[in-house]
């Protein structure tokens, strides 16, 4: 039995990742209706905005499928502002954004999705803290210093 709490076994981040896949579809279904009216109206640059949003919402949720350390920060101060937002103004409409962004800040604060802002521990030396094994040894064959040689 695994002793670590429900909340430590949850998958944030797989959950932010799915939330900005959710948000890119949005903003990209936005984009094809302000297109469309923009096409009827006679203004279809008026689609520029929706998309260049949408396409950046992509690209943040990529960054983050790769783990690059800053899509954090992004992803938090983006939540944040969501959910001042929302505070702001309360209402049915804004509603969903505060919830939808609280959400968000609940998943980034989650010890696995932190773990992505802290610096890497330091590796060791080769050989510092570990015990030569028989790879060790038949890699210093092919190089040449034979199997009973300093590392």
């Amino acid at each position: 039995m695994d002793g670590r709490s429900r909340w430590q076994r949850f998958d944030a981040e797989h959950w932010v990742h799915v939330a900005g896949i959710v948000l890119t579809t949005v903003l990209v279904l936005w984009t094809l209706w302000v297109a469309l009216v923009g096409l009827i109206a006679g203004l279809l640059l008026s689609a520029l905005v929706p998309g260049a949003i949408a396409a950046l919402a992509g690209w943040l949720t990529s960054a983050w499928r790769r783990e690059l350390p800053w899509s954090w920060w992004v992803w938090t101060v983006l939540a944040t502002l969501t959910v001042l937002v929302g505070l702001a103004d309360p209402g049915p409409a804004t509603l969903a954004w505060l919830v939808a962004g609280g959400g968000l800040l609940i998943l980034l604060v989650h010890p696995d999705s932190r773990a992505r802002v802290q610096a890497p521990a330091p590796s060791r030396p080769r050989g510092v803290g570990r015990r030569r094994t028989r790879l060790d040894d038949d890699w210093l064959s092919v190089v040449g210093r034979g199997a009973g040689g300093p590392p």
